[in-house]
């Protein structure tokens, strides 16, 4: 991986949600982050680095991330917002249906018909760092939209910016066995290490391989 720092702002274009926070009747997205992972994979899928396929292959993020040119930041706001809950239907009935065994869970859980969920509004800056790879230069843009959220279906604008500080993300060094400090443990995946200088976090992650 190339010693290459962008600064990056990521603007929200459209709402987005994660199953976050749990809450009552349904989940809520963790407003003040977008994930490392989030990032790099929306990077992938915009600049067409995904792998097309009828199936997703086994889950194995070290092995995807290492097909990555880049590591990222967590990318971090100073303006949290979150919409009002938004009531959603899982139509699996007219789908395929259900399996016998299935039906006893379908109040709760994954399987549950109706939920609610709270997005992070349109019009919400996060800002974080890029390592290892500058897209702009390598496409000649100025701007780049990726994908995020539950079914890639929110939009965020990056666009180059200066950042002096990043957080990285401790669950995803310990895919690549390094054991960071921990300053925030917000999800299993999403655990923000203190803040440390561009340079700093750019000798880390160079050791993610």
């Amino acid at each position: 991986m190339k010693s290459t720092i962008v600064g990056i702002q990521a603007e929200t274009l459209t709402p987005f949600a994660y199953h976050s926070l749990m809450v009552q009747g349904g989940s809520a997205t963790l407003p003040e982050v977008i994930s490392d992972q989030a990032i790099m994979f929306g990077l992938a899928a915009t600049l067409g680095m995904m792998h097309a396929s009828v199936c997703l292959p086994p889950k194995d993020y070290r092995r995807d991330l290492e097909a990555m040119p880049w590591r990222a930041s967590i990318f971090t706001t100073t303006t949290p917002k979150l919409l009002a809950p938004l009531t959603r239907r899982l139509n699996l009935e007219e789908e395929a249906g259900f399996k016998q065994r299935h039906y006893t869970v379908t109040s709760k859980g994954n399987f549950k018909t109706y939920f609610s969920t709270q997005e992070v509004p349109a019009g919400v800056c996060y800002t974080g760092a890029l390592f290892g790879f500058d897209p702009f230069k390598t496409i000649g843009r100025s701007e780049l939209v990726i994908r995020v959220g539950l079914h890639r279906n929110g939009m965020v604008r990056l666009t180059p910016t200066d950042v002096e500080q990043v957080q990285l993300n401790a669950a995803t060094a310990h895919l690549f066995g390094r054991e960071l400090s921990v300053e925030r443990y917000l999800l299993y995946g999403i655990q923000l290490t203190p803040k440390m200088s561009k340079q700093q976090a750019l000798a880390e992650v160079l050791q993610w391989n």
